[in-house]
């Protein structure tokens, strides 16, 4: 039966009813001529006369006899069975050839596609419909499976959309939390200047310039952001300017940052300044996000050190924390990674951030442990080197 399975159901159907149908015309003229013969056999049973006519012949005469009840009733049922027989095992032949094309061809594809259905009308897309034939219903079951297979496409990416605006979410409020806190102290210090007992002008302008500059950051990343739906499609684009500008900067904000913790900060640069094409941006939510991380967790001292040298600008944080857990050191930074159990260690999105804002840009992220304290180094790439 497996060569009908290879034909399409037109070939089948044809197949199954010729030969149901010459099985069944087969058997109604078996029944036919049966039936005939025995109503012969049974009407000419009235007996043989026979007659001598001299010494040497004789003549028999076929006489009329009465045949008993029972075999005229039987006689009459054999009439009638020469004509419903026939048509009996033609309907039963049809009847056969529908119910074995039905199993044979039909069945268990239907079955398959009710399994598939009521499975996916229960968001379950996790199965393989596999076509038992290679008919219509089986080119169905094709197309029903690569209808599933792209359901559950399009569900992973949904799924993984939902994710990235998680991630994108967290990294964005995230990383506005560092520049609004900046302009918070610029304000306060700029109030300090404006005081009429004690005027500074210089502390006046060093703060305008530092909420000017932090406004135009937390612009441009607001405009980024609202260009981007995967953090890993934020444009890298990086400008001239020198490791000493970039050192100022920090030397300005992050204390800021550090206002009121009680921690020790050593913001140094080593070697020469270098001019490099960098993002500042990228650079920026870099050094902010791993000064803070250190922040939280260093018991008072943070060191943060600038360096360029080979067509490379790095950035060193350290401080005299518990460290980074075993989980972070493993697997790396990732987003909305838990393994805070003792409440003291490193975890969070700032350092996910960190490291793909360095990798964006050509370079890496290394965290490693101290004894004791943490250390971290983001390398960004020059694009003039």
């Amino acid at each position: 039966m497996e060569w009908i399975k290879k034909k399409n159901l037109k070939q089948s159907f044809f197949i199954i009813t010729c030969f149901f149908l010459c099985a069944g015309l087969l058997m109604a003229g078996l029944s036919f001529f049966l039936c005939t013969g025995l109503e012969h056999k049974l009407s000419g049973s009235g007996g043989i006369a026979i007659s001598l006519e001299d010494n040497s012949s004789f003549s028999s005469v076929p006489l009329e006899g009465n045949p008993s009840s029972f075999e005229r009733n039987a006689a009459r049922i054999l009439t009638v069975l020469q004509f419903v027989l026939p048509a009996f095992w033609v309907v039963l032949s049809l009847l056969l050839a529908d119910i074995v094309f039905y199993n044979l061809k039909i069945r268990r594809s239907l079955a398959l596609l009710q399994e598939g259905a009521e499975r996916i009308c229960r968001q379950d897309l996790d199965f393989a419909l596999e076509p038992v034939s290679g008919d219509e219903l089986g080119l169905l079951c094709r197309s029903f499976e690569a209808m599933r297979s792209e359901l559950k496409t399009s569900k992973l990416t949904l799924w993984r959309q939902m994710e990235e605006q998680k991630r994108l979410n967290a990294a964005f409020s995230h990383d506005l939390k560092n520049p609004v806190t900046v302009l918070k102290g610029s304000v306060l210090l700029l109030q300090k200047g404006l005081d009429p007992a004690r005027p500074n002008p210089k502390l006046q302008q060093d703060s305008l310039d530092l909420i000017l500059q932090y406004t135009g950051r937390i612009e441009d990343y607001i405009n980024a952001m609202s260009h981007t739906r995967e953090m890993e499609a934020l444009d890298c684009c990086p400008v001239p300017v020198g490791s000493h500008e970039l050192y100022s900067i920090l030397k300005k904000s992050l204390p800021i940052l550090a206002e009121d913790s009680g921690k020790q900060l050593d913001i140094r640069q080593s070697g020469e300044s270098r001019e490099m094409e960098i993002d500042r941006q990228f650079f920026y939510n870099t050094a902010e996000n791993l000064f803070c991380n250190a922040l939280r967790y260093a018991d008072s001292q943070i060191t943060v050190d600038i360096s360029g040298r080979d067509g490379f600008l790095f950035l060193t944080v350290t401080d005299d924390g518990p460290g980074y857990p075993a989980s972070v050191l493993q697997k790396g930074p990732a987003f909305f990674l838990r393994d805070d159990t003792s409440g003291n260690g490193h975890l969070g999105v700032g350092l996910a951030v960190c490291r793909l804002l360095c990798e964006k840009h050509g370079g890496s992220l290394t965290l490693e442990n101290l004894q004791p304290g943490a250390k971290a180094t983001a390398v960004f790439k020059s694009r003039n080197s």
